[in-house]
């Protein structure tokens, strides 16, 4: 190689060689995590975790859920979701640095490995789907608007096919990501039309420029069209959840608009001021209420605000703080510096500059919707920079190409390198010196926690949605979560609450609203210290003569198990069996009343069977009930909700309830409630809490 220098067909085996090397980098020491909320959940979704493999997914497009189907039904103990978007991020920046390398050799080579640095951390490690997709689109446009000008026809042809796959599976994976990308990679095709004008050359125009894209936008909607056919088919639930969803990204994405200006507009909905705070805090599991008409209803009378001028200038702060604009700025002082003197053409200001101006149309856009929007930001900034050095690679070709020889190319190679991590190096380098995110003391007492509620499908949880990412979890995004592992796991909020997957779930466990559904069923935990009071609060509202009242019930690592508690109606009283309060003292600085007692019934009649304190102010009326534990312990020190004779015998229970006012004496009329399913009654009981001091 030395003797012969190196071909084109060397630079690009070494740039692979390196983009292998760099995802083995990021894998190894930078921590790779789901990008947000949605990233797990899809994964969840598309691994099994809700029951079974499935082609629709949430945002995603049917055809490639079927890819993914594939994968997991060939290789069903990997990671296959997570493997499919590395796959595909990996083609698509070798498809963009391969077409560089071939059009501009040394100089597409530099710009190359700078690209794949760049691209590192925000593609390989936050891996987010709003980003996959616009890079796999960004790779397609390159394909089309520069892959392939000087090759043969044949050549040229498949270079074009192979753009417009990519642009098809762009549009699958988020079609708004392809729509953004779209808007800046115009920039290319409006060029070649302003030059057309000049050289009259229309021929060509119509069959390299427009005819590809013309076939890929075909492919585009045609798919779309296919699949509202096929699987958006009226009364079906994809359809249904896609029009609520729709109502929801109008309200939820836009805003939720102030209780105070606009109460008389909720109130005559039926809404109160606890509702519109779920609505804002994303607590939108309640079916009955939270409906894509009530959704559709408050933006009819929800009125535009006003355009926040101030959240630009919020926007052009946080770009000049961004890696990757500085490096598409970087595209542009090179592009000066190289013909600062010499005569340019509007078509090459078009391509080189429209990029900046798509990138301003497409944040104005989002500041009506956001203040700031960090996976937009850098999903657009990776097409701004991807663009822009396409752009200005030729003049910088022209200029410096046969400059490049021996050491002075390896020079600029490491000039690149040093630039890119030097700009990136909270991105490369300091996550080395820092523990993996997964591994920290919250993820992992959060994933034992998971892994333990998941093992008994006899009750099930619910967490606030701020509580579903795989960092969160302490999972690895190559780790496959286990077969029917979320079964019994439920969010109280976020878009996915409608979705096929979840409803199915749902009904699984005869529960079709997941909030209020919550509060009927002793099975049912709710695992939130910071959502409580809106979600007490909220029943309250709704339910007449519902206890709004909680009990702990059990404390994995940080996180505290909940059971909130529900008025039972046909409650009988029984002389058949008798129970005792034997003590009780307080825990966690006198926070909570911990209550222990005993009845006098056997394992076989307790199999199955929860148990609840019931007391009434004999001066007041109130009631109130708390759901208790049983003393059985599993392998994993959780305390039983349900009696199950598999565990050691025992006829004990314990209540933590929230610390009482008054002492449990005389002043109330206390009983133990033995719930079966449905039915429960009130059986004699002693009080003997006070009869000697407690421990």
């Amino acid at each position: 190689m030395k003797k012969h220098g190196l071909s084109t067909g060397h630079l690009i085996c070494l740039f692979l060689l390196l983009h292998i090397a760099a995802v083995g980098y990021a894998v190894t020491f930078l921590h790779p995590y789901y990008g947000s909320n949605d990233e797990f959940t899809l994964a969840a979704i598309a691994s099994g975790a809700y029951g079974s493999y499935t082609q629709y997914f949430i945002y995603l497009h049917s055809a490639f859920g079927w890819i993914l189907k594939c994968f997991y039904m060939l290789f069903p103990s990997v990671n296959c979701y997570t493997m499919v978007m590395y796959g595909l991020i990996f083609l698509s920046l070798s498809a963009i640095g391969c077409t560089w390398i071939t059009r501009w050799k040394k100089i597409g080579t530099v710009m190359a490995v700078m690209l794949v640095l760049a691209g590192l951390s925000p593609l390989y490690v936050e891996l987010q789907y709003t980003k996959t997709a616009a890079v796999v689109t960004a790779a397609g446009y390159v394909l089309l608007f520069i892959g392939g000008q000087k090759a043969e026809k044949w050549k040229k042809a498949f270079v074009q096919a192979l753009g417009i796959l990519l642009l098809l599976l762009g549009s699958w994976i988020r079609f708004q990501s392809f729509g953004m990308v779209s808007i800046l990679a115009f920039g290319f095709w409006l060029a070649r039309a302003v030059g057309v004008l000049k050289t009259r050359e229309w021929k060509q125009f119509l069959v390299c420029d427009c005819l590809p894209c013309i076939i890929a936008f075909s492919c585009v909607f045609g798919s779309i069209a296919a699949e509202n056919v096929l699987v958006y088919t009226p009364g079906s639930q994809e359809e249904h959840y896609r029009e609520y969803d729709k109502a929801r990204q109008r309200l939820l994405d836009y805003g939720v608009p102030e209780w105070d200006d606009y109460q008389a507009e909720y109130e005559a909905l039926g809404l109160t001021r606890t509702d519109v705070i779920n609505l804002e805090k994303w607590l939108i599991a309640d079916y009955d209420r939270y409906t894509a008409d009530t959704f559709n209803a408050i933006v009819a009378f929800r009125q535009d605000r006003p355009f926040q001028w101030e959240y630009l200038l919020d926007y052009l702060r946080i770009l000049i703080m961004k890696p990757l604009f500085l490096l598409g700025a970087f595209g542009w002082l090179l592009w000066f510096a190289v013909s600062f003197r010499k005569k340019k053409d509007l078509p090459e200001y078009v391509v080189v500059f429209w990029p900046g101006i798509a990138l301003l149309g497409v944040y104005l856009y989002f500041i009506k919707i956001y203040r700031v929007l960090p996976i937009v930001v850098t999903a657009c900034l990776l097409m701004f920079v991807i663009f822009i050095w396409s752009a200005v690679q030729e003049r910088i070709f022209e200029q410096w190409e046969d400059q490049l020889e021996g050491k002075r190319f390896a020079a600029a190679g490491m000039a690149g390198v040093i630039l890119t991590a030097g700009l990136g190096v909270n991105m490369l380098i300091r996550p080395l010196g820092q523990p993996s995110l997964q591994q920290s003391e919250e993820s992992v007492a959060f994933r034992n926690l998971y892994d333990t509620i998941t093992k008994n499908k006899n009750v099930f949880y619910a967490f606030d949605p701020v509580s579903n990412t795989g960092v969160e979890l302490g999972y690895s995004i190559f780790e496959k979560l286990p077969d029917d592992y979320l079964t019994n796991i439920f969010t109280l909020g976020g878009w996915e609450t409608e979705s096929p997957q979840i409803v199915d779930n749902l009904e699984k466990y005869d529960c079709r609203s997941l909030l209020t559904g919550l509060y009927t069923s002793d099975q049912a935990v709710l695992i939130s210290d910071t959502m409580l009071e809106h979600i007490m609060l909220h029943l309250q509202d709704i339910y007449d003569g519902i206890f709004i009242t909680y009990s702990k019930v059990n404390q994995i690592g940080n996180f505290n198990l909940y059971a909130l508690n529900y008025k039972m109606s046909g409650l009988k009283q029984t002389d058949k069996y008798s129970g005792t309060l034997d003590r009780t003292y307080t825990a966690e600085a006198d926070r909570y009343d911990v209550i222990e007692g005993t009845v006098d019934m056997t394992p076989e009649e307790l199999e199955g069977k929860s148990v609840f304190l019931w007391m009434e102010s004999v001066e007041s009326g109130k009631r109130r009930m708390f759901q208790g534990t049983w003393q059985q312990q599993d392998e994993d020190g959780l305390y039983s909700m349900l009696y199950d004779t598999s565990l050691s015998d025992t006829s004990q229970f314990r209540f933590t309830i929230p610390k009482m006012d008054y002492p449990l004496d005389d002043r109330y009329e206390v009983n133990i409630v033995i719930r079966d399913r449905d039915k429960a009654v009130r059986i004699q009981t002693e009080n003997h809490l006070y009869d000697t001091e407690a421990p």
